[in-house]
C-alpha cells in the first residue's frame, strides 16, 4: 500500500524495516556536566580504534569517549569512522557504473579541503549490497540496488549521446553539473539504451542525494565539524542520562566541543 508522501509530495512505499535505530536508555538523571572517560575495553584495549578518530579535533573523540556517550552509540560511531579501503571494488554494480556513481556524489558532496575523505560511493554500495537503505522508494523506481544499477545505466547512457561516447565519469565537472542539473529539472533526453525516462531519473536523482547526505552526516567527521553534540544524551545504562540544560542561542554545555570556526574565532 502507498506509504507517506515525500517532501515532494509523490507517495513513496514501505520496502520492510527501516535501519535499526539506537534505543534511548532512560534512566537517572546525573548531577555531573562533564564528560567522564568510558570503561569501554574497545576504547582502552583494542588496536587501532584511536587510529579511527585523528582526524577529528582533539573535543570530538573526547566527547565519543566520555560516558555522555552510550556504548552502543559509541560502538556505531567507531564503525562509521572506520577508515575506507582504499581498494573497494563494488559489490553490487559493475565498474562502470561505480565510476558513474564516484563521479556524481563528488559533484553532490565535493569533499575539497575536509580532514578526511569519506568514500561515499562505496558506502552507498555496501547499503545496497546489506539492504540497510531507509525502507522507502518511489512507486516508479524499482528496488535498490536494481534501481541504482539503472540509474548510473542512464547517466552513462545521457552522457555517451552528448559526448561523443564519453561515459558519466569521464565528463569534466561542468559537463556532469549540466546532465544533473537537467535530471534534477525532469528535462527530457534523447539516450538510445537509457533504462529510465526522465521522470525516473529525476526521481532516482532525488534518492541518491538523499542516501549520500544521510551517510556523509552520520560521519563522525562531518559531525565534528558541525559542531554537533546530540550524541551526548546519556551514558551506559543510562547513568549519565542528564539531557540538556543550556539551550539558548550561543549557549554551551561544557562537554560540547567547539567548531573549528568557532575557535578560530
Amino acid at each position: 500500500m502507498p506509504g507517506p508522501p515525500s517532501a515532494s509530495g509523490r507517495s513513496l512505499r514501505r520496502l520492510g524495516s527501516a535501519a535499526s535505530l539506537v534505543p534511548n536508555h532512560a534512566g537517572p538523571i546525573s548531577d555531573s556536566r562533564s564528560p567522564k572517560a568510558s570503561k569501554d575495553p574497545r576504547l582502552a584495549d583494542a588496536p587501532g580504534i584511536d587510529s579511527h578518530l585523528t582526524f577529528l579535533d582533539a573535543d570530538y573523540p573526547a566527547l565519543i569517549r566520555s560516558d555522555r556517550v552510550s556504548e552502543q552509540l559509541r560502538r556505531e560511531l567507531l564503525d562509521r569512522a572506520r577508515p575506507d579501503d582504499p581498494d573497494y571494488r563494488p559489490q553490487t554494480m559493475t565498474a562502470a557504473q561505480f565510476a558513474a556513481l564516484r563521479a556524481l556524489v563528488d559533484r553532490v558532496i565535493p569533499q575539497d579541503g575536509a580532514p578526511v575523505r569519506i568514500d561515499l560511493a562505496a558506502r552507498l554500495d555496501r547499503m545496497m549490497a546489506t539492504s540497510e537503505g531507509n525502507g522507502w522508494r518511489y512507486e516508479a523506481l524499482p528496488t535498490d540496488p536494481e534501481a541504482y544499477n539503472r540509474g548510473l545505466d542512464t547517466l552513462n547512457a545521457v552522457a555517451g549521446a552528448g559526448h561523443a561516447g564519453r561515459t558519466f565519469a569521464e565528463l569534466s565537472g561542468a559537463e556532469r553539473d549540466r546532465i544533473l542539473e537537467a535530471a534534477a529539472a525532469e528535462e527530457p533526453f534523447d539516450a538510445p539504451g537509457a533504462p529510465f525516462d526522465a521522470a525516473q531519473l529525476a526521481l532516482w536523482f532525488e534518492e541518491v542525494r538523499s542516501d549520500a547526505a544521510r551517510l556523509y552526516v552520520a560521519h563522525p567527521a562531518t559531525m565534528a565539524r558541525l559542531g554537533y553534540s546530540g550524541i551526548a544524551n546519556g551514558g551506559a545504562a543510562g547513568a549519565a542520562f542528564a539531557g540538556f540544560e543550556r539551550i539558548g542561542l550561543g549557549e554551551r554545555e561544557p562537554f560540547e566541543p567547539a567548531t573549528k570556526a568557532e575557535t578560530a574565532a
